[in-house]
């Protein structure tokens, strides 16, 4: 056994050198819960959960390392469908592997635990409304193929998340 002499130690950093303050913004809560999930789940020493919450904090902390890297909730929410369109391809395999379907159709399960509740949405009249107020706000008598994109990306902006894209470019096609 190899041994160092007590000469040799490493040496470390005082405590006055560490930085006391950092530059990065505040963690988004979603990583929050699914890291105080994770920590939950080690101590009940539940394998399966452990190694997908893993996986999804890992894909999260790759991508952050991107150009423009997507929100969690983006990330996470491929990381489920990943899952269930493996569970499907294993389902309808030749022969049919159940055992896996159903392991993927667990994990995502686990993963959905973990999808932010969408807030209240707007009513169909409501989102009309918004829709006509924003063509209004552009100076635009009738919509056109060409202006379809920039209505929907300010109604976007005005119902700040009330309302998704698919609806909202629904209603701006009923303008048409």
């Amino acid at each position: 056994m190899f041994r160092f002499a007590p000469s040799l130690r490493i040496a470390t950093r005082p405590a006055t050198a560490l930085r006391l303050s950092s530059t990065a913004a505040a963690p988004d809560p979603l990583v929050v819960s699914l890291r105080a999930a994770l920590k939950e789940h080690m101590k009940a020493r539940a394998g399966d959960k452990v190694s997908v919450i893993k996986s999804v904090l890992s894909d999260i902390q790759n991508l952050q390392h991107t150009a423009s890297p997507p929100p969690p909730s983006k990330i996470l929410n491929k990381a489920i469908t990943a899952r269930l369109d493996a569970a499907s391809t294993f389902s309808s395999a030749t022969p049919p592997r159940a055992d896996l379907a159903e392991q993927y159709r667990a994990e995502a399960a686990v993963l959905q635990a973990f999808v932010p509740e969408k807030a209240a949405g707007m009513g169909a009249e409501e989102l009309a409304e918004a829709v006509q107020k924003v063509v209004k706000e552009l100076g635009l008598e009738k919509v056109t193929g060409k202006e379809m994109g920039k209505v929907v990306k300010a109604v976007l902006e005005a119902v700040a998340g009330k309302a998704g894209g698919k609806e909202v470019s629904e209603a701006v096609k009923k303008l048409l």
